[in-house]
């Protein structure tokens, strides 16, 4: 005991010095270990979110576009078919280049995304159709370090340096060796384009791609010429021939035109089968043909909203029009076509009712089996009951997508005037502040013309209200024709209208309004029992300039100020005689 206590003093210096260490080393091993978690949690919660992902589609709304009807469709149906943990945030903009054009699709884009998506964690863009994919490639500076995904862009050879390449490249060889395995006595094709820079690419192509067919088949390359003479060397077709039909955008002489109106123009014409390049101008008539497939180009898409990069290769198909196939007697026909609008049986009508009633009877059958084989095992109930919720919550699922699609039509809805199908009051009061804060950003002028229909009471007092609503739609399609893509025109109440028209000074607007004024004048709306009515409108027109650059510069325009402006000259106009132009 005593050499003990003798010990002790000597090593207790030691003995703390070794704790103090160890217990520093503790410390800094359980901070390093909670910083690890932290992190691991935050990449966890970050896995956990949700993807947000921007759609830009080229050619516009679903109603102006069977291609972009058939691309949400398949779309749809593969978003549907996906379990999901958390629903993808999709943002779509359409470009509208069928109806507006090309360049006016674009006109203002870059800063409406850089306002409207600045403050959304966009986790990829996905561009569909050319359009949409040259006006990102760009401004690269637009939404920068968000992955770009490029589908079915159309420009051969083109490698982008800031995105994935997912374009569809036709397969001609194979399209025309299809039309002439399927198409009896085949000696002649009438290869149907035009002279934009993609029409020229395809023609090149077809050229080289029927090599292997010299001395058996005649080619024709009809892509320089309008519309009648197009029409004309169409019905002059006859046996052994078939055409060969590309998007047509643009006759020879300029002529703008819809590809789906181009095609169902021939198809009424032609005397032979008509093949085509892309599914969504098999329309009736038209048999069809190798094509690139609008439905796989949107399953593509929805394959990139759930952050899987799939196979562009997959995206055409060999498929046939029923109808056209038994009028033309094509034969032979490739296995594994898919063939449109064959005529449907029971079991085709109802697959999916009786499917669903089998489903149920068999449902029904497993609970009762369930709830015998569960005085047997507790597992066994347990496994069932599992199965019942991933089955609802896959339901939930479908119906939120489903939800999500019809609120985005009531939203469009509720912005449209229903006899016009023009925008209404709600839109255009929107779209007059939206402008005017820019306007006012940016310096530039903003015009606003207000437009009333003269005598419209007495219209509608002689001849009736169906005869006032043939007169404003009318007008309405006058507005709709006349204006820029750029400009917004909406009916604001009964007989008035609003035109809006951004970055335009007073002069350039008062000679747009002068040039609706004359053609409205010059126009009879048919009120029944073979009565006409010529119509004359009144236009009041106003502007606001951008402010002086001054040290202290007055408030700008508010959209009241700019509405109380057109409306009091419109009334000048009104009391000055009407059928004229005042501005204010």
């Amino acid at each position: 005991m005593h050499r003990l206590t003798f010990f002790l003093p000597a090593c207790t210096a030691r003995w703390r010095r070794l704790a103090l260490l160890l217990w520093l080393c503790w410390t800094l091993a359980a901070c390093a270990q909670a910083q690890g978690l932290a992190a691991e949690t935050q990449s966890q919660l970050a896995r956990a979110a949700p993807r947000q992902v921007l759609v830009l589609y080229s050619l516009g709304s679903d109603a102006s576009s069977p291609w972009q009807t058939q691309l949400r469709r398949g779309m749809t149906a593969e978003l549907a078919n996906q379990h999901w943990n958390s629903t993808p945030g999709i943002f779509e903009e359409r470009l509208d280049a069928v109806r507006v054009g090309e360049r006016q699709a674009v006109a203002g884009l870059e800063t409406y995304l850089h306002t409207k998506y600045a403050n959304v964690r966009l986790d990829a863009i996905i561009t569909e159709n050319y359009v949409a994919a040259r006006f990102l490639s760009e401004h690269p500076r637009l939404f920068p370090g968000v992955p770009r995904f490029y589908v079915n862009q159309g420009r051969q050879g083109w490698k982008p340096d800031d995105g994935v390449n997912l374009d569809v490249i036709p397969d001609f060889p194979r399209a025309l060796a299809v039309i002439e395995q399927v198409t009896p006595g085949l000696r002649h094709i009438a290869v149907v384009g035009d002279t934009s820079a993609r029409g020229r690419d395809w023609i090149a192509a077809i050229r080289s791609a029927a090599t292997p067919w010299r001395g058996r088949i005649v080619f024709d390359y009809w892509d320089q010429l309008t519309l009648e003479e197009l029409r004309h060397r169409t019905e002059a077709l006859g046996a052994g021939s078939a055409i060969y039909l590309l998007p047509v955008y643009r006759d020879a002489q300029g002529v703008r035109v819809a590809p789906a109106d181009m095609t169902r123009d021939l198809a009424a014409r032609s005397a032979v089968p008509i093949f085509t390049s892309v599914e969504s101008l098999i329309l009736p008539g038209v048999a069809g043909g190798h094509v690139i497939s609008a439905d796989m180009v949107g399953r593509t898409i929805a394959r990139i909203l759930q952050g899987r990069l799939p196979d562009p290769a997959g995206m055409q198909a060999t498929i046939f029009d029923d109808g056209a196939v038994r009028r033309f007697g094509l034969r032979n026909l490739p296995a594994g076509a898919r063939i449109l609008n064959q005529p449907q049986g029971l079991w085709s009508l109802y697959h999916m009712q009786i499917l669903a009633g089998l489903s149920l009877l068999a449902l029904q059958a497993a609970l009762i089996a369930a709830l015998v084989m569960a005085l047997r095992g507790r597992r066994a109930t347990l496994a069932i009951l599992h199965e019942e919720r991933d089955k609802l919550e896959e339901r939930v699922l479908q119906r939120t997508l489903e939800l999500l699609v019809a609120n985005t039509r009531l939203e469009q809805q509720a912005t449209t005037d229903p006899l016009t199908e023009l925008g209404n009051r709600r839109k255009m009061t929107l779209r007059i502040a939206e402008e005017i804060e820019r306007g006012h950003r940016c310096g530039h002028a903003l015009s606003l013309l207000m437009i009333d229909i003269d005598h419209f009471k007495r219209i509608n007092d002689h001849y009736g209200h169906d005869a006032g609503d043939r007169a404003i739609v009318a007008v309405a399609h006058v507005l709709h024709n006349m204006t820029r893509g750029m400009d917004t025109a909406a009916r604001f109440g009964g007989e008035e209208f609003v035109l809006l028209m951004p970055e335009t000074p007073l002069q350039v607007a008062l000679a747009a309004a002068e040039r609706l004024r004359a053609a409205v004048e010059g126009m009879e709306v048919d009120c029944g029992d073979g009565q006409t009515v010529r119509l004359t409108i009144s236009i009041g027109a106003t502007s606001s300039l951008p402010l002086p650059d001054t040290t202290t510069p007055p408030g700008p325009d508010s959209l009241t100020d700019l509405l109380i402006r057109a409306d009091q000259a419109l009334y000048r106009a009104k009391h000055a005689g009407r059928n004229r132009v005042v501005s204010s």
